[in-house]
């Protein structure tokens, strides 16, 4: 497997009134200063935009999320209504205001079209989802992101409690013919928590997992040192059509394709709060094509589902996170999604005639 990837938390900019604006560009020009593949301008233009669209058209504002992304940036700008219709969201080769069908609350004309546009034709990457319970933007600047060998896709968002700076919640892939993946929640929040979910990752970094008992054990012992947590890890085998998973504590997981979804049940208990290893009990399922892995922490509401949302699971993996993360969060705790896919030509084949 190639090396561990993993992306730094997200930092959530509310945005409710004109100078949260300013301050969101002010934020990402000091991250895009510390980035060599993007251009500061662009990022100044890209987090006004964005800003200034949920302002503008959304109701009530909305936050935008944003982090380095390799030698770039991630941003995700999210709200929750009125939506878009597929006409106002620009194509790639869209250069020309387009009308938007919503009513705004400046009432003046334009705005919207014109910044999507622009942000399309900077973007590395650039999505967006849209119903009537809210619109989420993605835009990436960026020369060099996480590996997609082997045709996986993979994306996170990772939010710390409201008012805390640091997620105990972490997150890590490894890519290749097979894919492992780690979510892992530190006990409690701030530093604390992420020092203990901070031992989990530095194991997984160490050497490919492929047997997610042999990691959870090896984890175990390595946060012993810290206050502890809860984690689940999977290995996916595409070309057996395989996933094997283990979880400890409240980490939840699903295998979603189409209407079809398959629970990952992780076992009661905690990581490195006692001194014998808890019971760790092995689940294997099936992956078959154009299937998606869902991992979340329980700063997340049980219950989410992924086939209330149409034509979902077409979008980029981050938008997908984002999405869940919007409707389920709880403001009470550090939150962290990960979605996994893999595009092979026949998974592409049916993504595209859903």
């Amino acid at each position: 497997m190639a090396a561990a990837v993993r992306q730094p938390q997200h930092h959530r900019h509310p945005i409710n009134m004109p100078e949260d604006v300013g301050a969101l560009r002010r934020a990402v020009a000091r991250l895009a200063a510390t980035q060599s593949a993007v251009r500061l301008g662009e990022a100044e233009l890209v987090a006004t935009e964005l800003g200034t669209n949920l302002l503008r058209h959304a109701d009530p504002g909305g936050y935008v999320l944003y982090r380095q992304f390799g030698d770039g940036i991630e941003l995700l700008s999210v709200d929750t209504g009125p939506g878009m219709t597929p006409h106002d969201i620009p194509s790639a080769a869209e250069t020309v205001p387009i009308r938007r069908s919503s009513s705004r609350r400046d009432g003046g004309s334009g705005g919207l079209s014109v910044g999507l546009a622009s942000i399309r034709r900077i973007a590395t990457d650039f999505g967006c989802y849209s119903t009537p319970s809210g619109t989420i933007v993605l835009a990436r600047l960026h020369g060099a992101g996480p590996s997609t060998d082997g045709g996986w896709r993979f994306g996170a968002v990772n939010v710390p409690r409201k008012d805390d700076e640091t997620s105990g919640d972490a997150w890590a892939v490894t890519a290749g013919p097979q894919l492992a993946a780690l979510l892992v929640d530190g006990l409690g929040h701030g530093d604390s928590a992420a020092t203990a979910a901070q031992a989990a990752v530095t194991v997984f970094d160490q050497r490919p997992v492929t047997d997610p008992r042999d990691f959870l054990q090896r984890a175990h012992e390595a946060m012993r040192v810290t206050r502890g947590g809860v984690a689940a890890v999977c290995v996916i085998d595409p070309h057996n059509e395989q996933l094997t998973f283990a979880g400890i504590g409240n980490i939840a997981g699903q295998v979603i394709r189409g209407s079809d979804k398959q629970h990952l049940m992780s076992y009661p208990g905690t990581l490195g709060t006692h001194l014998p290893t808890p019971r760790i009990r092995v689940e294997h399922c099936r992956w078959p094509h154009g299937a998606t892995l869902v991992m979340a922490s329980d700063g997340l509401r049980s219950g989410w589902r992924l086939d209330t949302y149409s034509g979902l699971l077409r979008h980029d993996p981050s938008v997908i996170a984002a999405t869940l993360h919007r409707d389920f969060t709880r403001s009470t705790d550090d939150a962290c999604v990960l979605v996994v896919r893999h595009d092979d030509e026949m998974s592409r084949v049916e993504r595209d005639t859903r």
